[in-house]
């Protein structure tokens, strides 16, 4: 079990993130934040066209747009902060424009925002 520990976090260290992968050609000026491994905290912050960030919300799979009204119960998860993140790490409170993933009793949740020109992808796990 230790060498696939290992393996993974040598993987995560040199190559792109998924959420890198992810983004359309169009973005630029990316910032990644990593903290963790079994409880973790994932954060990408790029510049990218309010046009491709559906694009952007396809290719990580994320189909569910926050309802401030619907989702009214799971709001502070989805606006969950991250403590020792780093100064770049501003996003917007979520709204209609937001897209997320999140089950109850699940311990994860990905959120995907928009807001002045730049994309805020956050995962975590506890």
């Amino acid at each position: 079990m230790l060498p696939l520990v290992f393996a993974a976090m040598a993987l995560d260290r040199f190559l792109p993130s998924a959420a890198r992968r992810a983004l359309p050609a169009s973005a630029s000026d990316v910032q990644e934040y990593y903290s963790g491994t079994v409880d973790y905290v994932r954060c990408l912050k790029a510049k990218l066209p309010e046009g491709d960030v559906v694009l952007y919300a396809r290719n990580l799979n994320l189909t569910s747009r926050f309802d401030p009204v619907e989702d009214a119960k799971i709001a502070s998860m989805v606006n969950i902060g991250i403590g020792d993140a780093p100064k770049w790490w501003n996003p917007p409170s979520a709204s209609a424009s937001s897209y997320f993933r999140y089950a109850p009793g699940k311990e994860r949740v990905e959120v995907l925002r928009y807001s002045n020109g730049y994309v805020y992808y956050l995962v975590t796990a506890w």
